[in-house]
């Protein structure tokens, strides 16, 4: 694929660099440190490079999703005006600033039509293998007893399982002999023993939640023999964890359980799914001191201590030091009230689901079909990870986010006014 970028003259080479700096990403983003950051700030300087004269060319959907990030971030600076602790809040403030560099990436895709929704899951391909020899280099070498890549088990794991998905889907669309699906199942069990060994159990269950939300996707299409394969492949999967019982998917999974029960028995005692809870419920106690604005961006460990200090939050020491509550819904809710959170879900989520689900629905073209699907998984994928975490505190997460919905949603769009095109010509 790359022979082929560097052999087509049609090509200038900034688009053929932004075409490598796409396949990229998802193989270095969570196995080496900054990279992600650096290949998505070469991103925004070609951007802002080839982003004019493209706005009016741009759909009223793409327009929408576009403006959304705008003003969530606009907001969100307007919100350090009741924040205590500035220099949390200026350290998210800079992350946020990553939502507004993907509005020239965008642009510039737009306008010079580069499609690079392939790179991008030719990318994930090669991150699979990456991401498990790394995986395994670090737990069997190195003795470390989870798998972290460069920067944390959760960013790992949920990088890993993300990987996989997207190459189950690019098989599914473009898979032509028995190689092409035998590689992909050697990838996908590739990258999902890499999330298996990070211990991430959000990475874990999404499978089960991107089959449910695919499951209802197509519920429409799926014929009786397609849903009996479907339960099937549920029963074998559920079958093989029995009988083999995977020891660290078990013990990761029993872990979240006791957990529970010790945040029953005593939630002032410090486990990994209690402390959860603990912040979970100050983010509750904090929003209904601010229900409507929130109490500021970066405000959410200043916050919990307060109500530590009143003897309004459990005696989780752990939990009421965290800089966000593990939760984006959460943690958007404390921090920005109802205005806030609803402006977080409406242009990260509803706007780029509702675009790329009608696209999907009405395509009758095999491309447009992937590309529109594997946006969909993205958009859910991170739909999913905010539940344990608010990955938009995470360098990694939020870059991934922003590279994966303009790589997808760019493509979809690029590929549906090639199909129209010929259509209006014609009449």
């Amino acid at each position: 694929m790359l022979k082929r970028v560097f052999s087509d003259t049609r090509s200038d080479w900034q688009s053929k660099l932004c075409l490598i700096l796409v396949f990229l990403f998802p193989v270095l983003v969570a196995t080496m440190r900054d990279a992600g950051s650096v290949i998505y700030a070469m991103l925004v300087l070609l951007g802002l490079s080839h982003c004019k004269g493209v706005w009016g060319q741009l759909n009223t959907p793409e327009k929408r999703f576009l403006i959304g990030f705008v003003v969530f971030f606009f907001f969100s600076m307007l919100s350090l005006f009741m924040t205590e602790d500035m220099h949390e809040g200026l350290k998210r403030s800079e992350r946020y600033l990553r939502l507004l560099g993907l509005i020239p990436i965008y642009l510039m895709l737009r306008k010079k039509k580069i499609s690079s929704a392939k790179f991008y899951l030719a990318g994930a391909f090669l991150a699979t293998f990456v991401m498990f020899f790394q995986a395994v280099y670090e737990v069997e070498v190195l003795k470390s007893p989870i798998a972290s890549g460069a920067y944390h088990k959760i960013i790992f794991g949920n990088q890993a399982i993300l990987a996989t998905a997207f190459v189950v889907c690019g098989v599914l669309f473009f898979g032509k002999n028995k190689t092409h699906y035998m590689m992909a199942i050697i990838a996908a069990m590739a990258g999902g023993y890499a999330s298996l060994l990070s211990g991430t159990r959000t990475s874990w269950l999404f499978i089960l939640f991107i089959l449910t939300c695919l499951a209802g996707l197509y519920r429409k299409k799926i014929n009786r023999r397609i849903w009996t394969y479907f339960m099937s492949g549920i029963l074998v999967t559920m079958v093989i964890i029995i009988v083999f019982k995977p020891e660290r998917l078990l013990n990761g999974l029993e872990a979240g359980w006791n957990d529970l029960k010790t945040f029953q028995e005593n939630p002032d005692k410090h486990s990994s799914l209690g402390a959860r809870l603990v912040m979970w419920r100050n983010s509750i106690l904090i929003f209904k001191a601010s229900p409507i604005f929130g109490t500021g961006m970066g405000d959410f460990k200043h916050d919990s201590l307060v109500l530590f200090e009143k003897g309004l939050s459990y005696k989780n020491d752990f939990a009421v030091r965290q800089a966000n509550a593990h939760n984006l819904y959460f943690q958007l809710l404390a921090e920005g009230g109802l205005i806030g959170l609803s402006l977080m879900v409406t242009t990260f989520f509803i706007f780029p689901f509702i675009y790329l689900k009608d696209l999907w629905q009405s395509a009758e073209d095999r491309l447009l079909r992937c590309d529109a699907l594997c946006g969909l998984i993205g958009v859910l994928a991170f739909v999913w990870f905010g539940v344990s975490e608010s990955w938009v505190n995470r360098n990694p997460m939020i870059t991934t986010y922003c590279v994966t919905i303009l790589v997808f949603m760019s493509s979809a769009a690029i590929r549906s006014g090639e199909i129209t095109a010929p259509q209006v010509s014609s009449q």
